[in-house]
């Protein structure tokens, strides 16, 4: 009986060991101009191994002539591509992480920002409400996050083959 018990614990040990461990992917970016600039970071789903990610939530601060602003939401859900660590569209043009539709946010005063790739230069564009809008080229930097392992997981996965364990026991040894 113990060494079915011993046998357990190292099949659960060698699975543990051989899962690979869950990663939110995170990227900081920050983007900078004449008339505004602001920081934060992406939040995003890698499609296969293909280094494009999907965008699927921001958060931040715009800054700008006006003041500063949260950003509050994404905007063009399933629009918003990043490409890292980038692509260099020439030998004397900057790498550029998005394509021609960028990726858009919404502000919480309202207005919008989209980051964009045009002739393979980064440009943002800042719009309000009164669809006012005011392009500049910008220099964007997107930089990924150290992996966070999800620890939650881990755990729910640890305690449930312990469980597994202590419930065996039991019944080899009450039958």
């Amino acid at each position: 009986m113990k060494q079915r018990t011993l046998g357990l614990c190292i099949l659960a040990l060698v699975t543990l060991a051989t899962t690979s461990a869950a990663y939110a992917d995170t990227f900081d970016f920050r983007f900078s101009g004449l008339l505004f600039s602001g920081s934060g970071t992406f939040t995003a789903t890698e499609r296969g191994a293909s280094d494009i990610y999907d965008i699927t939530g921001v958060t931040g601060t715009v800054k700008y002539w006006a003041g500063s602003s949260q950003i509050t939401s994404l905007e063009g859900l399933g629009d918003n591509k990043l490409t890292y660590p980038g692509i260099v569209p020439g030998f004397l043009l900057p790498t550029s992480f998005f394509d021609s539709k960028g990726v858009s946010f919404g502000l919480a005063n309202g207005d919008d920002i989209d980051l964009s790739a045009t002739w393979g230069i980064e440009t943002a564009t800042i719009g309000g409400p009164k669809g006012l809008s005011l392009p500049e080229s910008d220099t964007v930097d997107v930089s990924k996050n150290s992996p966070v392992p999800e620890p939650s997981s881990l755990a729910l996965f640890g305690t449930g083959i312990f469980g597994i364990a202590g419930a065996m026991r039991l019944k080899l040894r009450f039958g």
